[in-house]
């Protein structure tokens, strides 16, 4: 088994496109466990929309770092994102 994880909060239409793509995904592979990471309710709610997903388990990370933040600084500042 493989397990891949993602950025659920990243992208435009987050969380919904990558939720999206994360079922087509598992749902192609049977050798893949995903792991969405962001803010679990607002994960949970797209999750909904596709039953039958046990192979895709959310961790949540609260803190986000913004795309104008320094990475460095913002993965000292920001211990759970």
């Amino acid at each position: 088994m493989v397990t891949i994880a993602l950025d659920a909060m990243g992208g435009d239409h987050a969380p919904g496109e990558i939720v999206a793509g994360a079922v087509a995904a598992a749902a192609a592979d049977s050798s893949m466990n995903i792991v969405l990471v962001g803010d679990e309710p607002a994960i949970l709610k797209e999750l909904e929309k596709y039953p039958g997903n046990g192979r895709i388990r959310v961790e949540h990370a609260p803190d986000v770092v913004g795309m104008d933040e320094e990475p460095a600084r913002a993965v000292r500042v920001k211990k759970n994102s």
